[in-house]
């Protein structure tokens, strides 16, 4: 009776480990490489202050430090140089804290450029590296609160803002039909309604792409921009060393002007009439730019016409756009004061020890 159900149990192991490899076998095949572009995502660039950099609290006697920003491009946009990214330390006068230049640092070598977080072709994702921009740079030394820079123990909020160029990859699909007024059941695409559409890891998205005919040999096709990100939208231009950061203003004048602006491109490919509302003129070339586009209420529809051949197909549409992004992060340090006299229990103090003390104790 024993040997029987051990028989049993053998058995029933058996096939279960086979079920087992038949469903892993199974997911490999389902995994296999990928049928879409792009990761996709909301953000650009992650900043955070690495941890202890400032520290939660600091004092006004002998306590140097550094904030040290970290910054990990899990967007899709591949940033090629130092130049397109400057990062502002706010919040705290630099005089205070024995500082000559807290503003416009930059990522200190081109090695450090922080790479996208991509997918490669067999659908391997590559994780971005972070990099660090460090407030003062190590040559320029450390932050220290003056002694004579607070009363009391005070708290100081710590702002990274970090302008830098970025953009948006997007890949839409129109349809062409050698009959595109009487098409017939079994075409290989319909020429009419939504159409795909991938947008790449950004702030900035491409979506909703669709297409009508409007003519024998002429399709419209248009998309939606939308801002997704948490931070602001600037027009695309050079990051320049001034203060305020050019490129990423807070005027408000040239804020006004230069917000909710960004450049577009659309690429279809096909060497005939193609025209964008918003665009100067028409192409022939197949590409056609948008400048300074501008986002209402973080939103804008781009339409355009294609003059198409007659024959049946499908063909990638290219969408890029570019533009300057500004986004920060907070940090609240509580800095104690420990020079200087300060009251303590109703009396004059030193620090942390009573002592005679001027009769304002200031």
């Amino acid at each position: 009776m024993l040997q029987k159900k051990q028989i049993t149990l053998i058995v029933f192991s058996v096939i279960l480990l086979l079920f087992i490899a038949g469903c892993e076998g199974g997911d490999e095949v389902a995994r296999g490489a990928p049928t879409t572009p792009f990761l996709g995502g909301s953000q650009g660039l992650e900043i955070k202050f690495l941890e202890g950099s400032p520290p939660d609290e600091i004092t006004d006697v002998d306590f140097p430090f550094q904030a040290i920003v970290s910054l990990k491009n899990i967007g899709e946009y591949r940033i090629t140089s130092i130049e397109q990214v400057r990062v502002n330390l706010l919040g705290i006068l630099a005089s205070d804290f024995g500082a000559l230049v807290i503003t416009n640092k930059q990522i200190e070598n081109e090695i450090y450029i922080p790479t996208p977080r991509i997918k490669d072709s067999e659908g391997n994702i590559i994780e971005a590296v972070e990099t660090f921009v460090t407030i003062p740079a190590e040559t320029d030394g450390f932050l220290q609160l003056r002694s004579d820079a607070i009363k009391g123990n005070t708290k100081f909020t710590f702002r990274a803002d970090v302008c830098y160029q970025y953009g948006t990859n997007a890949i839409g699909s129109i349809c062409v039909l050698q009959n595109m007024i009487d098409i017939a059941d079994d075409s290989i695409c319909e020429p009419k309604g939504p159409r795909p559409i991938f947008s790449s890891g950004s702030p900035v998205k491409v979506a909703a792409f669709r297409q009508s005919v409007v003519g024998k040999r002429k399709i419209q096709f248009s998309f939606d921009i939308a801002h997704s990100g948490s931070g602001n939208v600037f027009e695309n231009e050079p990051i320049t060393f001034t203060s305020p950061i050019a490129g990423c203003p807070k005027d408000p004048g040239n804020r006004r002007t230069k917000e909710n602006r960004l450049d577009v491109r659309v690429t279809t490919g096909i060497p005939d009439t193609l025209m964008c509302v918003g665009a100067d003129s028409s192409t022939t070339t197949g590409i056609i730019d948008l400048n300074d586009v501008r986002l209402t209420d973080g939103k804008r529809t781009i339409t355009c016409t294609q003059n198409v051949p007659g024959s049946d197909f499908e063909k990638n549409i290219d969408i890029n756009i570019k533009f300057n992004y500004l986004d920060s992060i907070d940090k609240v340090v509580l800095a104690k004061h420990l020079s200087g006299c300060v009251e303590i229990d109703g009396f004059c103090g030193l620090g942390e020890t009573i002592d005679n003390c001027p009769a304002d104790c200031s």
